[in-house]
């Protein structure tokens, strides 16, 4: 029994050890991340996009971009790698829609 409570004081103390540490590890992440991502849509800046969503998904291009696409003069670009492929495959469907829209 006395090693049970043991390990638990243990376990219990080294968890609080963390978060008085003053480190707040999701903030940093979460802050790299914007970073990343800032960056990313700053390798586009200046680009005139076609639409301002990803036709294939219909995510704001606002929210990050991946990757981008010339087709018949315009450029459009896309979340994702899977998402450029998809227009690819469908462009003419995928701008036919979007001009429904």
């Amino acid at each position: 029994m006395k090693i049970y409570f043991l390990s638990f004081a243990a376990l219990l103390f080294s968890c609080n050890a963390n978060r008085s540490s003053g480190i707040d590890h999701t903030h940093a992440a979460d802050t790299a991340m914007k970073s990343n991502r800032s960056a990313e849509n700053n390798r586009f800046a200046g680009v005139q996009f076609a639409v301002k969503y990803d036709l294939s998904c219909g995510m704001p291009l606002s929210a990050g971009l991946s990757d981008t696409a010339h087709y018949k003069g315009k450029i459009y670009g896309f979340c994702s790698p899977e998402c450029m492929a998809d227009f690819k495959k469908n462009a003419e469907k995928l701008i036919s829609t979007k001009n429904k829209k």
